[in-house]
């Protein structure tokens, strides 16, 4: 840089290049850093859909074990036949994962959330209605309405399940495990 002496000290201009590389270390380490979140931000993301996609998957297969229709056919037909009977409904718990994750909650897509937070907050209606269920109140009533609070108990589990079924197709999707049904590519033989 002999043509810049005669401008600019030698040593401002040592001062110059080594601003430049110092400049150029923070841009690319900052460029690293930024990509690191990132990658941890999205680890975590598929972390959290993964456990989620677990514990709905439980619930849902539990509750098609049982033809819920049939169900509460039977019971109400014993509550009917016997204004005595009451049936028993035991507690339970589907949703320890998303209590445990619901600060996270944020790290997922924006197409997931919405299914996700609709589908707990229908296992918190059943949790809701099997507290009652459990209640003396209930007991106190008579069967008509006690039918009635078993007959929406059997709702809120059938609502359940849609919910699930629709928030799992929402987390398999987010996380590649199912193809996206709005992204597929008409096949020619499709049209008519």
């Amino acid at each position: 840089m002999a043509v810049l002496d005669d401008i600019i000290d030698p040593r401002v201009q040592q001062a110059i290049v080594g601003g430049l590389f110092l400049a150029s270390g923070w841009i690319y380490n900052g460029y690293r850093n930024r990509k690191r979140e990132r990658r941890r931000r999205l680890e975590k993301m598929q972390d959290v859909q993964t456990a989620l996609i677990a514990e709905i998957d439980h619930y849902v297969l539990a509750l098609k074990q049982f033809d819920l229709t049939a169900n509460w056919r039977r019971v109400v037909g014993g509550m009917e036949d016997d204004d005595s009977y009451i049936p028993v409904v035991p507690s339970e718990r589907n949703d320890t994962v998303f209590t445990a994750l619901v600060a996270d909650i944020h790290l997922l897509p924006e197409p997931v959330i919405q299914p996700v937070v609709g589908y707990y907050n229908q296992v918190f209606a059943v949790d809701a209605i099997i507290d009652d269920l459990r209640s003396d109140l209930f007991r106190e009533m008579d069967q008509v309405q006690r039918i009635g609070m078993y007959t929406d108990y059997i709702a809120l589990k059938q609502e359940a399940l849609a919910r699930g079924e629709t928030a799992l197709r929402a987390l398999r999707v987010s996380t590649g495990r199912e193809p996206n049904p709005s992204s597929r590519v008409a096949d020619p033989s499709d049209q008519s």
